[in-house]
């Protein structure tokens, strides 16, 4: 009867991801026009806020439920199939050019956030109340930075709508079916698992960290069928810095817990890696292609074979 309901919740859940994906695509580009701003910002700031509830739901109720390890591998997990996972599947769809001419800037901040929490967490073994003080401080700066980005840069071929309420309606409806399409797919895919004994931060790390990038996934792809690629790499970007800054910043400042060098060091790397890959990209051609994709999905399946044999071993 359990695997019944974890199987019925699975299949609600990807309809609840597909119908609110499908709703937040149509906003955002909506919204764009509205605002006249370019999409990149739309994707970044409005998009990227909406998908990553899911990341800052599970992680705080992870905490509540006392499994801060778990609400950490959440975090890194969504940093680390984020990218490679959307930019794979959005590149497989239909190659396309990169016209975020700020994406350089944020993948450093990226890379820089990885590396901080790195050495943090190596250096004293625990995740503090100032680590997420200092995360949260970064959020804050990087929604004021990214809305600047997009004063002055708009789409000359936007048409104005008379209000914005109506889009903004839409993506907060499609945001609600995503929140609630994640919560079926982390209780199905969990209910699946426990009788395999997995590790919570290894449960954290695969399981939940996948069930709350597929909302992501599904709002990109979605876009990229749409022909809005643009929001697809606005979207992913914007939304492993929110995840970093925001959600680990609220992580740390609920419960200070304990972390081992296992946990950094076989998996923050990966975070890292996937982001220099997507500057790399950005860098020699500014475009995505069906070859750089098949090495985004490649970096993704190594990840996830590599921290199972791990967690195995």
């Amino acid at each position: 009867m359990t695997l019944l309901l974890s199987v019925a919740a699975f299949i609600a859940s990807m309809l609840l991801l597909y119908l609110g994906s499908k709703k937040i695509v149509d906003a955002a580009a909506r919204l764009a026009s509205s605002l006249n701003i370019h999409k990149v910002v739309v994707g970044t700031v409005f998009v990227a806020s909406v998908t990553s509830f899911p990341e800052l739901v599970s992680s705080l109720t992870a905490v509540f439920f006392g499994s801060s390890q778990m609400a950490l591998g959440n975090i890194i997990g969504s940093n680390i199939y984020n990218i490679p996972l959307i930019i794979g599947i959005c590149g497989l769809i239909g190659e396309f050019k990169i016209k975020n001419s700020t994406i350089n800037k944020e993948c450093f901040f990226m890379i820089g956030l990885g590396v901080m929490l790195m050495a943090f967490t190596v250096a004293t073994g625990m995740v503090t109340w100032w680590m997420g003080l200092i995360f949260l401080a970064l959020y804050p700066l990087f929604i004021y930075y990214s809305i600047r980005k997009g004063n002055g840069n708009g789409d000359p071929n936007n048409v104005k709508h008379e209000s914005i309420v109506k889009p903004a309606i839409t993506m907060l409806l499609g945001g609600a079916a995503l929140i609630a399409g994640t919560y079926l797919l982390v209780y199905s895919t969990i209910a699946m698992s426990e009788a395999f004994g997995l590790s919570h931060f290894y449960a954290g790390l695969t399981i939940m960290a996948l069930g709350c990038v597929v909302p992501e996934t599904a709002v990109s792809v979605a876009a990229a069928l749409h022909g809005e690629q643009e929001i697809s790499v606005g979207n992913v970007i914007g939304d492993n810095i929110i995840t970093i800054t925001l959600v680990f910043g609220i992580v740390g400042l609920i419960r200070s817990f304990t972390v081992t060098l296992f946990e950094i060091l076989l998996t923050v790397p990966f975070m890292i890696l996937v982001t220099f890959v997507l500057y790399l990209m950005n860098k020699r051609s500014h475009k995505i292609t069906r070859a750089w994709s098949i090495l985004m999905l490649a970096i993704a399946v190594a990840a996830f074979l590599f921290e199972t044999f791990n967690n195995i071993v």
